[in-house]
């Protein structure tokens, strides 16, 4: 079952989404995303956005962690 979804912010304003199974899957999908950039293909057209281009990976879905953290702003 498919239950944490990813969405990929890239630099012309589109966001990409998809589904992986485990917290696990979503850090290793987010940080190959980052390392390696985004491959979008709709069952139509391929893209590759190279990491320059990806703004944001995010998972709105509550991921374990040992390292919380907090933000502040200036």
């Amino acid at each position: 079952m498919f239950e944490y979804r990813l969405d990929i912010y890239v630099d012309d304003g589109r966001i990409f989404s998809y589904n992986v199974s485990t917290p696990e899957k979503v850090r290793e999908h987010a940080s190959s995303i980052i390392s390696g950039g985004y491959r979008h293909n709709d069952g139509e057209i391929f893209e590759h956005y190279p990491p320059h281009r990806i703004l944001k990976v995010k998972c709105s879905q509550p991921i374990p962690t040992n390292y919380p953290d907090t933000v502040s702003g200036t």
